[in-house]
């Protein structure tokens, strides 16, 4: 191992060196260390940071269904079936953690709506509990671009979905008939 030491306080060159038994381990231990660079260089762009544990989403799902309380027709539809669509994160959890997802959600909703907005699911006591007391946070930059991706997504899906049905169906159009003869 070389360590090299940086006195001047400028930048810095570092070399990770990784071994393991298997290629798939490699890949695992590559990907882990790309994760992490990444991290690090997306808190050094913008290091707030949003409650984690599904805690976020939860919040973000009460106010946008309540907020689509305050439209009317198919769009209230749409904006309370994309709030419905952040309880996946929860769920997912949970269901991972051989957890009752639906229990969970319910009790996660009823923290949230007791003001209690920190409120996320302990996977190590399978329950609900303040994720800021426990130190699992999530970088608001990481969940912005998700939250932002999967709307433009939608978006996208439900665009080429209109042009599809704006499009007219049917076979070949009628020629022209020559003058004085009729359809039959």
């Amino acid at each position: 191992v070389t360590v090299v030491k940086n006195e001047e306080g400028g930048n810095s060159v570092s070399t990770v060196l990784l071994r393991g038994s298997t290629d798939s381990i490699l890949d695992d231990l590559e990907r882990a260390v790309d994760d992490g660079v990444n991290t690090y260089k997306a808190m050094c762009k913008d290091s707030r940071i949003v409650p984690g544990a599904a805690a976020t989403e939860i919040e973000l799902a009460k106010r946008v269904k309540e907020f689509s309380f305050t439209e009317t027709g198919l769009d209230q539809y749409a904006i309370a079936k994309f709030a419905e669509s952040f309880e996946m994160v929860p769920q997912t959890l949970a269901e991972n953690a051989g957890l009752n997802a639906m229990e969970i959600i319910s009790s996660l909703y009823a923290e949230h709506a007791s003001g209690n907005t920190k409120v996320g699911l302990d996977l190590e006591e399978g329950r609900c509990k303040d994720v800021s007391t426990l130190n699992i946070w999530d970088l608001h930059i990481t969940k912005f671009f998700a939250l932002k991706y999967a709307a433009d997504a939608a978006c996208t899906v439900l665009r080429v979905d209109q042009i599809i049905m704006a499009k007219p169906a049917g076979g070949p159009s009628k020629r022209d008939q020559p003058a004085g003869m009729d359809e039959d």
